[in-house]
């Protein structure tokens, strides 16, 4: 499954990993159902790799759950002294 993201410099087809991913596939299907990436900013473009996009901020510091699942974990974790993050490497190693 994809979704077809529309930018000021052209259209993005995104690959969905449904079974993979199940639960962060349908937050973002139910966020573009209810057209919230509609004027967010894109950044964070490494091409080739990924793309950022979702949050109001454009800082990194996220955006919107539409199942509240994203929260609870970052929460939980929280509690449990742990944190949560993501990083891409320059792919030479």
């Amino acid at each position: 499954m994809s979704i077809l993201l529309e930018t000021t410099l052209g259209p993005v087809t995104i690959d969905l990993d449904v079974d993979g991913s199940p639960h962060l596939c349908r937050n973002v299907l139910k966020l573009v159902k209810v057209r919230y990436y509609t004027n967010v900013l894109v950044y964070n473009v490494q091409a080739g790799r990924f793309l950022q996009t979702g949050d109001p901020r454009a800082d990194g510091s996220g955006g919107a759950s539409a199942f509240g699942l994203i929260d609870a974990v970052r929460k939980a974790r929280l509690r449990e002294g742990g944190g949560d993050g993501g990083g891409a490497d320059d792919g030479s190693g």
